[in-house]
């Protein structure tokens, strides 16, 4: 009986030693879920003493929102008698949070549950590095895009005539097809509200709303055709003078965070402090920043982040506009500056002529500078536009 004593006790004082060696949350609950014993560095690493703990219940420590896991796992396993895992808030006694995750078994005799072993483990400084690490893949995959746009240097052998002459046959096709959609819808309604005199006068307003929607639609397709149609020409002038480019990027920016903020969209700004002195047309160059970053508001969903940077390289000013949208697909990576080209999206907003982004380049060319573009589908788009730094004697 002496020996049985002696190895009983050194049992539990090699327990006790096991149990205050790990820096985890050891216990041992009572079938009524009160704790009848916790280790001591445990205990500590939550600012307890074990006093404070022993006979208190186990969801007396837990973040009352989770109370309904606990109590959940608990009776999952009372009911399996199987080892069950789960995460959980633990209140310190400091009143601050964290995250353990848990293991717990039940211990039994003569078929009853008589106890609940578990051990949890601080898991809040790992979730915290996954969730970083999420973040910094996000970051990663538009960092190394714009390494990409960095690195790239391709040369553009073809002038604005040559693609216009290319281009006339289908400019011609597409255009045709743009004015008879509208034209077909105002001739419609229009013969409908002539024809029938006793139409509601409801149904007369909204068809006259129709009416004028497409009417506008129709001249805002005949603007954008008279702008290139200028620019093929040789009409248009380009009103150069010194401009400021970071003042009229901020300018561009103040007109578009309006739409950023509605859409709940993330938009940073990498410009330099100091000025940037370029030769341009103010206007025309307002207009195709309003165009591509209007694009960029567009095609990100909310929540998105748009990037904008701006920087100067050797004789040329540099702006990068960055979005994490839907992307463009590498085959229509080449056709998206050709007239009345629309990226196959089920989406309202690509509704029109497909000329924006024509004109954008053409604008570009007129300064004889550089426009490309880097995307991936459902990761977002970035264009690059380069502007040469005239001097003054060139004006």
């Amino acid at each position: 009986m002496k020996n049985n004593s002696i190895q009983k006790n050194n049992f539990k004082n090699k327990f006790e030693l096991l149990l205050n060696v790990s820096n985890d949350l050891i216990f041992i609950l009572n079938s009524s879920g009160y704790f009848e014993v916790v280790n001591n560095n445990g205990s500590k690493k939550l600012g307890y003493e074990e006093s404070d703990i022993v006979g208190i219940h186990f969801t007396d420590i837990i973040a009352p929102s989770d109370s309904t896991i606990v109590s959940e796992s608990i009776k999952d396993l009372l009911k399996s008698r199987e080892i069950v895992s789960f995460c959980a808030n633990i209140v310190s006694f400091n009143g601050d949070n964290s995250i353990y995750e848990f293991y717990c078994n039940s211990f039994e005799e003569k078929g009853e549950v008589t106890n609940i072993i578990g051990i949890g483990r601080d898991i809040t400084q790992k979730i915290s590095d996954q969730n970083k690490l999420t973040e910094l893949k996000e970051k990663l995959s538009e960092a190394n895009r714009l390494i990409s746009i960095e690195r790239q240097r391709s040369i553009y052998s073809k002038s604005i005539l040559e693609e216009l002459n290319r281009l006339k046959n289908e400019f011609m096709s597409s255009i045709s097809h743009e004015m008879r959609t509208p034209l077909a819808s105002i001739i419609g309604f229009s013969e409908t509200i002539d024809s029938d005199t006793q139409m509601p006068l409801e149904m007369r307003e909204e068809f006259n709303k129709l009416i004028l929607n497409e009417g506008k639609r129709l001249a805002r397709l005949i603007n954008d055709v008279l702008n290139i149609s200028k620019i093929e020409a040789g009409q248009i002038r380009l009103k150069k003078k010194k401009i400021d480019i970071i003042k009229l990027i901020e300018n561009v920016i103040k007109e578009i965070k309006p739409s950023v903020v509605a859409k709940e969209l993330n938009l940073t700004l990498d410009l330099p402090k100091d000025e940037n002195i370029l030769i341009l047309d103010e206007d025309k160059i307002y207009q195709i920043l309003i165009e591509l970053i209007n694009n960029a508001v567009k095609f990100t969903p909310s929540g998105g982040r748009i990037t904008i940077i701006g920087q100067t390289l050797y004789k040329e000013f540099e702006l990068i506009i960055s979005d994490t949208g839907i992307g463009i697909k590498e085959e229509d990576k080449n056709k998206i500056f050709q007239k009345f080209f629309r990226a196959d999206i089920n989406q309202t907003e690509a509704q029109g002529a497909g000329l924006g982004l024509v004109f954008v380049k053409q604008i570009v060319d007129l300064h004889k500078g550089f426009i490309s573009v880097q995307s991936d589908v459902n990761k977002g788009t970035s264009f690059t536009i380069k502007l040469p730094l005239l001097l003054v004697n060139q004006l």
